[in-house]
């Protein structure tokens, strides 16, 4: 009965760490889009309505976002080799709104050179 009992337990172990190698990798982190910013900072202020799909900020921008009666405000970091993109549900996971749509980070201009 041991041996058996033995056997069952190194069988749970070893399905349950495969298991965990094939878990999905954790969304990818805000701070590598940028910081929480306050929302008197922004420079301009995006209303997330039902049926947004994406939207354009430049790299270094500070947005306010405005999801129904919460306002809160985002600086973009600069965009590595050109353009990125997230989900805005990456950077306000607890923003219901957010869900769903698309930010592309452009270059900003101040970067662009002449």
């Amino acid at each position: 009965m041991k041996t058996k009992q033995a056997f069952l337990i190194a069988f749970a172990v070893s399905v349950l760490g495969i298991a965990s190698a094939c878990a999905p990798l954790p969304p990818a982190s805000a701070a590598l889009f940028g910081s929480a910013a306050p929302v008197d900072a922004a420079s301009r202020t995006i209303s997330l309505t039902p049926g947004m799909k994406h939207l354009r900020v430049d790299s270094g921008e500070t947005i306010a976002f405005r999801a129904g009666s919460k306002t809160v405000g985002w600086t973009f970091m600069e965009a590595i080799g050109g353009r990125s993109s997230v989900e805005l549900s990456v950077i306000f996971p607890d923003l219901p709104e957010a869900k769903g749509i698309r930010v592309i980070i452009a270059p900003s201009p101040l970067y662009r050179g002449s």
